[in-house]
């Protein structure tokens, strides 16, 4: 089969229908959306509810139980995980990889809807689907030294909101902090019982009054007239003016039993920014937002916006995810391009002509710009994954070009008069190992669509780029190639090549070693020997992570202090810790959020979360910066418990389940023993090397009053129950009846007691209520109120209560960390009867990852090995290749070794590469031997003789790629950061794999003949 002479009849239509993909590269190249990681759907979804105050155990049996139960009836339901609090629970709901999510969430609020008549009608559940799109993109905190906080909320909610949600790709903009204004009507409680009114009664005349109602149409004088009932609320003086009752025919105002004053509604949330009391502004994308554009879309839209922003305002962006875009989408675009010079330049030393260099070198460009083109067409964005893809196959997609092209140069020295017959007759005898090679490698990716997991979601998009772009390479080097060749390269070229070729000073040492081993085959014996018990011992000793470490340029601290501690005294305790952070020099700007967290968590006042954003140019490495800040934290603190962790990889840790590296679940029925358990578990595992920021699991709610009336007394008195729970609410929290409308907002009305009630449990106990019969009593004469010193939160695993111990790793790998963390307990830790433990975590992640991926190598091993068989139509040989793959290990393992790079999901990928790569290059020798053998050559001559001939292009490619790789392979940049490990996984594969192609297959190949 020869395809050379179709496509010199149709020369012009395949030139231009390059030349058109090319452009449609270019425009692809442009507007694409550009992320940070690829669109995935992780198959999780959290539910939270909230009930009020209600104690945890109640909240347990009145909604968790019943919803996770509810829950687990799903289809595709792998995993029910819950936290209930008091007033609250957060379940979440891990389904399996590949379930539409979509869809489940439909049947997951159907089945929550089915018994929503069985849970308490008061509580409110919000089920929300979990992506990486969830995490704001963008950050801007506003702050005023002479602005209130009510002005700066204002500010933000209905003047830059609305404008920043007309942006393509805003999904929503979220306002946190700042305060809410709200009018408070303070009841004097010594007037009301002097009017023997309640506060209730105040409430309801409030609401009765400050209304807008239409009674109805009238129609008259040819008119059709709306009739309303206006009474609104215009001013303080029109609240004060409200007649609560007539007593004797005589009105009684609001201003005789209370006063009315603008005040501030209680907030119990505290947000800074860069030390200050701020407003935050979240931006989140969709989806299929491009991270690049929105940001560049909102930072011209707030320069816009300069001149309705009142002085003494400032706006700044405490963060932006566009930054580690650019900075990963140039450092890999940067790694691409020096990676192609390099390439060039390896051809231009070893083929010695620009023209050839030119048609070889060609193919790169064309073959990028196609594979954006297709990346558009499989709706994929420009993203590490992608980049990266594009980055690795550089030095993979000029292969088939330089065989093609070289192999020309041998047929026109074997006698080919013109450079078409040369050209056909290369294609002609090279086609069917071009295509096997290069399905060798192209295949290797096709196990990648059936891997679940994270890494899955991850891989799919790099794999599908690199098959991509090899098969993009292929066509071009099979058409386009050859015509270029034809049309630039003269015959001189060839001539002055071919007299070069046989005057190869190393060539002929080549042939002589090769002589040499072939003679004396049992050498190679040892060799392979030590090879693979070598690679073994490195790979045991290699420590293994989940995914490649990267500075991000921001990290997340997030803090609990002790249980019960007012949100005040936290606040007290984290300005200290604010003081620190603008110590450290890398420090650029921060934002802190207390009683709300960035995630989707239940939050308690006296926890939360910092984003701190460091420098773009500075000296230290993230880590550096997290130790120093930990070690100075914990000094000072020492009462705060704290977390770190980079930005983008806590959001993969939370959108899966848990970001911590560490995680052990204590199993048990009995709460207090596991929780015991799980404080031993974390004293042992603080001791490990190694391990920092351990938490036991136990976390306990503040204290609380508990009012438990006497229903006896109560029942005397004329009320039930919820007549007293509502008057009490009325008294200390407020009840807020109705609204006053100030332009677009509207300002509650909210109606208490004093302070001095709220504040002292005495006070409380001496409220005067006055009873539907007319009687008046103390609250202390109708109830108890007893002190509950704090009640911990309830962990369930698939119905099964536990508690997580947690820890994050610094300074050491995760793989021996947890080996460490084993012994350790092993040693030192007897479990009660009835009490078990799991590992979880990011090392659970990464050991489902692993097994994933040994899956994929082992597909990917049978399908290489099934196309080597169709093409040479043995076993031995496809084998032998397989054999040359995995000796090629020990340099994989090597070079991470040196290198101190990790054996992650990363570098696994470069691993499975190798197998393909190696079938690659292995075909053309094996092709080269069949063909000399059939020419009448002897075993030895055929052998050596196929050597020589793929000695140049073997050292060529293998060059080409090692260069091409190099920028990667460096690290130079957060998205290369992301591609190192695979990058020198390839660069030591291929390095050694060269060398045992050239010396140790043959020898394989003769042993085997003989």
């Amino acid at each position: 089969m020869n395809i050379f002479p179709f496509a010199e009849r149709h020369a012009k239509a395949i030139i231009f229908g390059i030349a058109l993909l090319f452009l449609a590269g270019i425009y692809a190249s442009i507007n694409l959306p550009v992320a940070i990681f690829p669109n995935i759907d992780f198959p999780r979804i959290v539910v939270l509810v909230d009930n009020g105050e209600q104690p945890a155990q109640q909240v347990m049996i009145t909604l968790t139980k019943p919803l996770e139960e509810a829950i687990r009836a799903v289809p595709g339901v792998r995993d029910v995980r819950s936290t209930t609090a008091r007033g609250s629970a957060e379940i979440s709901i891990n389904f399996d990889w590949g379930t539409d999510i979509i869809q489940a969430q439909q049947l997951l609020l159907a089945q929550i809807s089915s018994i929503r008549n069985q849970l308490p009608s008061s509580a409110n559940i919000q089920v929300e689907r979990m992506n990486a799109t969830f995490f704001p993109i963008m950050g801007y905190e506003i702050t005023s030294d002479t602005h209130s906080q009510v002005e700066l909320k204002d500010l933000a909610l209905y003047t830059i909101r609305p404008i920043l949600s007309r942006i393509k790709g805003i999904s929503q903009v979220v306002v946190v902090g700042g305060r809410t204004r709200e009018f408070l009507v303070t009841v004097n409680p010594l007037k009301l019982a002097s009017y023997h009114l309640s506060i209730q009664q105040v409430s309801d005349a409030i609401k009765n009054t400050n209304i807008v109602s239409s009674v109805g149409y009238m129609d008259e004088n040819y008119h059709l007239y709306l009739t309303l009932v206006d009474d609104m609320y215009k001013t303080i003086d029109n609240i004060d003016s409200t007649v609560i009752a007539t007593q004797n025919s005589t009105p009684i105002y609001l201003s005789d039993v209370a006063s009315v004053t603008p005040s501030l509604k209680d907030e119990y949330i505290r947000v800074t920014g860069d030390g200050k009391p701020a407003v935050l502004i979240n931006i989140v994308r969709q989806p299929d937002g491009n991270t690049v554009q929105i940001a560049k879309d909102v930072k011209t839209a707030l320069d816009n916006l300069k001149s309705q922003i009142p002085s003494g305002i400032s706006i700044k962006n405490y963060y932006d995810q566009s930054d580690l875009v650019i900075g990963s989408f140039g450092s890999v675009r940067d790694s691409i391009g020096i990676g192609v010079l390099f390439a060039i330049i390896v051809l231009l030393i070893f083929l010695r002509n620009w023209r050839v260099t030119f048609v070889a070198a060609v193919i790169i460009p064309a073959t990028v710009s196609i594979t954006a083109a297709l990346l558009m067409v499989t709706n994929q964005t420009l993203n590490m994954m992608t980049l990266g893809g594009i980055a690795a196959a550089i030095g993979l997609i000029i292969d088939d070009t330089i065989v093609i092209i070289e192999n020309v140069f041998r047929h026109f020295g074997h006698g080919h008069e013109k450079i078409s017959h040369a050209i056909s007759a290369s294609i002609k005898e090279m086609l069917p190992a071009v295509i096997g090679s290069s399905s060798s490698t192209i295949i290797i990716f096709l196990p990648f669509a059936f891997l679940s997991g994270v890494t899955g979601a991850f891989f799919k998009s790099l794999s599908l780029t690199m098959a991509l772009a090899l098969i993009v390479s292929l066509v071009l080097s099979l058409l386009f190639a050859p015509l270029l060749a034809s049309k630039i390269i003269h015959e001189k070229d060839f001539q002055k090549e071919a007299e070069s070729e046989s005057s190869g000073r190393i060539l002929l040492l080549y042939k002589k070693f090769l002589s040499f081993l072939v003679e004396r085959r049992w050498i190679v014996l040892p060799v392979i020997f030590l090879l693979l018990v070598s690679g073994y011992y490195i790979y045991s000793h290699l420590g293994s992570e989940f995914m490649p470490k990267m500075d991000e340029g921001a990290f997340v601290m997030d803090y609990v202090a002790p249980f019960g501690t007012s949100l005040n005294e936290t606040n007290r305790m984290l300005m200290h810790v604010e003081k620190i952070i603008m110590s450290i020099p890398e420090v650029d700007t921060y934002s802190r959020r207390t009683g709300t967290q960035m995630g989707f968590f239940i939050t308690e006042p006296n926890s939360g979360d910092y984003l701190i954003k460091l420098k773009a140019n500075r000296t230290r490495s993230i880590d550096e910066v997290i130790n120093e800040l930990r070690q100075k934290v914990e000094a000072s603190e020492p009462a705060l418990q704290i977390d770190f962790g980079q930005a983008m990889q806590d959001l993969i840790g939370d959108l899966t389940s848990v970001p911590s590296p560490v995680e052990i679940k204590v199993f048990g029925e009995n709460k207090e023993i596991i929780q015991s358990e799980a404080k031993k578990i974390a004293g042992l595992i603080a001791n490990v090397r190694g391990v920092v920021d351990v938490y036991n699991g136990v976390t306990i709610s503040g204290p609380a009053y508990i009012i438990r009336v006497n229903q006896e007394a109560a029942g005397r008195a004329g009320f039930t129950v919820s007549d007293l729970q509502q008057v009490i609410y009325n008294y200390v929290h407020g009840d807020i009846p109705t609204s006053v409308q100030s332009g677009e907002k509207l300002i509650g009305i909210r109606i208490r007691y004093p302070d001095e009630y709220r504040d002292n449990i005495d006070k409380l106990k001496t409220i005067r209520i006055v009873s539907p019969n007319g009687g008046s009593y103390l609250l202390g004469s109708l109830a108890d109120i007893t002190v509950d010193p704090g009640q911990s939160e309830i962990d369930r695993e698939n119905l099964k209560q536990m508690v997580a111990v947690t820890a994050r790793i610094s300074g050491r790998d995760l793989g021996s960390t947890i080996g460490a963390i084993k012994s350790e307990l092993k040693k030192n830790l007897v479990l009660p009867q009835g009490v078990s433990i799991s590992y979880g975590g990011i090392y659970k992640t990464q050991q489902e990852s692993f097994y994933g991926l040994l899956m994929v190598l082992l597909a990917a091993s049978l399908l290489v090995i099934l196309v080597l068989v169709i093409e040479f139509e043995s076993f031995f040989l496809p084998l032998a290749i397989y054999l040359v793959a995995l000796l090629s290990l020990f340099g994989v393992f090597l070079a991470l070794w040196i290198t101190n790079i990790s054996f992650n999901i990363t570098s696994f990928m470069g691993a499975i590469m190798m197998v393909g790569i190696v079938a690659e290059n292995s075909i053309f020798l094996v092709h080269y031997f069949i063909k000399f053998q059939k020419e009448g050559m002897s075993l030895k001559e055929a052998i050596v003789e196929a050597g020589a001939v793929r000695f140049r292009p073997i050292i060529m490619t293998a060059l080409a790629a090692i260069l091409a790789l190099m920028p990667l392979a460096l690290g130079i940049g957060a998205g290369a950061q992301m591609q190192q490990p695979l990058a020198i996984a390839v660069i030591g594969g291929f390095s050694l794999s060269s060398l045992l192609l050239l010396f140790i297959l043959p020898v394989l190949i003769v042993k085997y003949k003989k």
